[in-house]
């Protein structure tokens, strides 16, 4: 007993160390700054917004997440889609990269917009995507997945969009999270939905021939018709124009890469000029041939390959926010969502540098130009990185 006792001492010992140790390792950044415009660690811009931080009021026959053309009731899911390696043979070679092959995504291509956030400190990440004008069309009517948990910052996003949050439950050990939601009231509105419990069994299922967890679909539009009707959400308008006003005077940007700190979630956006808006990539390496589309299944039943679906962003912002983690715990990052700071911008092939404000939990992120003005999004998609001001964004012209 006594050697039982003394090895299970020991064991525990090696665990906190090995997780001390892991808490406090630092990124490794692998991209190059030579052949592009990096921007790390930028210094904060200060910029003073001209008008006030309220919610925009929605234009009638518009979009508020999209500026499209669109009716009908204004009610968005946020939904946690796993990002987990997967690997794809591109010029002979494989490509390891999170989110694509056998694990990509589907029915998320109807997203207005898209977030993408941090997982755990050495740079793993997760995304949050919103769905919202495809409601009216009864999209995405197979579901969408693989749904995965939540963090502290996604309850800071639903109280931002006011909508449902669609999960696979929480880090349990977060007394943050338990806090937040004394805070906000949000587990008494009918607005939260974990996959986890019991409940929604007739609104969730595993996809057979997908590795769990991530293999779990659910079914948004049925989840979205439980949110009771006194659960109301309040729009939270971008600011939408025809043309982009950031046009010559601005640095060309056809190239943008974010470096989050772990090879396999590099990213990589490169402008379509045809299409006006950007499209994503995935892999470690700088060179265009090695990289790997992102693209989304067209459904929870149709995963070939031939019919996968890419997401074109009109609007790609990074927005810088700062990181604490729970009891120095690597795997439980508590998003800085509040407050302010620097948003490296692109749109139309164009940077701007921005900033961004958000007054309080309930209220709305708003984004600005180097000038103070409310920026001016393009109508279409939006993609939106929480990028921590430490991490490497390289810009090509």
């Amino acid at each position: 007993m006594k050697k039982l006792a003394s090895f299970l001492l020991l064991l525990c010992l090696f665990l906190m160390v090995s997780c001390g140790a892991q808490a406090a390792r630092k990124k490794q950044y692998t991209l190059s700054t030579k052949t592009g415009i990096g921007l790390q660690s930028e210094p904060d811009r200060g910029i003073t917004p001209k008008t006030e931080a309220t919610r925009r009021a929605m234009i009638p026959g518009e979009s508020p997440t999209t500026g499209l053309p669109w009716e009908g009731a204004y009610l968005p899911m946020l939904v946690q889609i796993g990002n987990a390696p997967g690997t794809v043979v591109v010029s002979g070679r494989t490509v390891n990269a999170s989110g694509i092959g056998k694990c990509a995504p589907w029915g998320v291509w109807h997203a207005d917009v898209v977030f993408e956030g941090i997982l755990y400190k050495e740079g793993d990440t997760r995304f949050t995507f919103l769905f919202s004008d495809s409601f009216a069309m009864g999209q995405p009517e197979k579901g969408v997945g693989p749904v995965r948990s939540a963090r502290i910052g996604d309850l800071l996003l639903r109280e931002e969009w006011q909508g449902g949050l669609v999960y696979t439950g929480n880090n349990r050990s977060s007394g943050g999270w338990t806090e937040l939601l004394g805070q906000t009231g949000a587990d008494k509105k009918g607005v939260l939905f974990s996959l986890l419990t019991s409940q929604y069994l007739d609104l969730k299922y595993r996809v057979e021939g997908v590795k769990a967890p991530e293999n779990l679909n659910a079914d948004i539009i049925g989840l979205r018709k439980l949110i009771p009707a006194s659960s109301t959400s309040q729009p939270h308008s971008f600011l939408f124009a025809d043309g982009s006003p950031y046009g010559p005077g601005y640095e060309a940007a056809r190239t943008i890469h974010l470096d989050w700190g772990r090879k396999n979630t590099i990213a990589h956006f490169q402008y379509d000029e045809e299409a006006k808006a950007y499209r994503r990539f995935c892999g470690a390496s700088m060179k265009e041939a090695l990289w790997v589309p992102y693209l989304s299944f067209a459904a929870t039943d149709d995963r070939k390959e031939d019919n996968m679906r890419p997401m074109l962003f009109a609007n790609l912002i990074v927005q810088r926010v700062e990181y604490e983690y729970e009891n120095d715990h690597a795997l439980m990052p508590v998003m800085k969502g509040v407050g302010r700071g620097n948003a490296d911008i692109f749109i139309g092939g164009r940077y701007i540098p921005g900033y961004w404000t958000r007054s309080g939990m309930g209220e709305p992120t708003l984004f600005f130009d180097e000038k103070g003005d409310e920026l001016q999004m393009l109508r279409g998609k939006t993609f939106i990185a929480h990028f921590p001001p430490e991490d490497l964004c390289i810009f090509q012209k």
